[in-house]
């Protein structure tokens, strides 16, 4: 049944300073909240965009680099022996990216947060967007296994203003605000450095070339088997010097076939696998 409106004559308590300065930093604060989970929305689908790209490059470019990088080994190791005998640390095997599985006092952490935040819990429809909003944010912090912003949540989630000492609770709010922008600056840090990578301008570059009816990774891989194919000759041509036993001699005039500029490389992290 809906509230009826207050009669005229009623008498009602002026709030002090303190609870209107408070009621408005709240307001403040779920602003900020709800800024904060569309960030982390936007963050969660770059990493998967570019993760979805680096796949892709890796599968159509960069083994190639793998391959080419082993015969340039083979091709020092020929030249210099002692290259050969020398340990060298193994790079770890790379494994498929799993997201790692939160440890138990994580999980619950996270169920008590959707306890005060689920949006079933709502007052009215303006308390189940923001909570709606919270719950983004949480689900978000335990997919990263962020433990200190779901403690955050837990102890800081704002509820009906029932305390007697609102100065504490406008202090307490403050705080939690200066969490949050905190919060912001550093997404918006970790998203411009993810736009501005390197695997973000070659996806841009291959969405300009799409455009063109172009198959830039794949003009990129082309580019990269026609250097193996050099450095696989030149293995050859480094073999029979040695077994003639001629002094050594610099083949690159004869590899006129090498483009004069290289294909694009990205950094990518443990794709290099040892020699067995």
């Amino acid at each position: 049944m809906p509230a009826q409106p207050p009669k005229p004559n009623a008498i009602f308590r002026q709030p002090t300073p303190e609870e209107a300065e408070l009621y408005l930093r709240r307001a403040e604060l779920a602003a900020l909240r709800s800024t904060l989970a569309r960030h982390e929305v936007t963050l969660a689908r770059l990493r998967s965009q570019l993760h979805s790209f680096e796949a892709r490059y890796i599968r159509q470019v960069g083994v190639l680099y793998v391959q080419l990088d082993e015969w340039n080994d083979r091709i020092a190791e020929l030249n210099n022996p002692a290259i050969a005998t020398t340990p060298s640390p193994e790079s770890p095997t790379p494994q498929p990216t799993q997201p790692p599985t939160p440890p138990l006092d994580l999980k619950a952490l996270f169920r008590e947060v959707a306890k005060r935040i689920h949006p079933d819990f709502a007052l009215n429809a303006r308390d189940e967007r923001h909570r709606t909003h919270l719950m983004a944010q949480a689900n978000e912090a335990f997919l990263r296994a962020d433990a200190d912003l779901l403690h955050r949540m837990l102890h800081g989630h704002d509820l009906p203003l029932t305390t007697t000492d609102p100065a504490a609770e406008l202090a307490r709010t403050l705080t939690h605000i200066a969490e949050v922008q905190n919060d912001i600056l550093a997404l918006d840090a970790e998203l411009n450095a993810l736009t501005h990578s390197d695997m973000a301008d070659l996806r841009h570059r291959t969405t300009l070339a799409a455009t063109e009816g172009r198959d830039l990774l794949a003009e990129l891989a082309a580019q990269v088997k026609g250097r193996i194919g050099l450095a696989m000759r030149r293995y050859e041509l480094d073999q029979g010097r040695i077994r003639r036993k001629e002094a050594a001699f610099n083949p690159d005039p004869l590899l006129t076939a090498e483009a004069s500029t290289p294909p694009t490389k990205v950094k990518l992290r443990h794709l290099r696998t040892p020699r067995r």
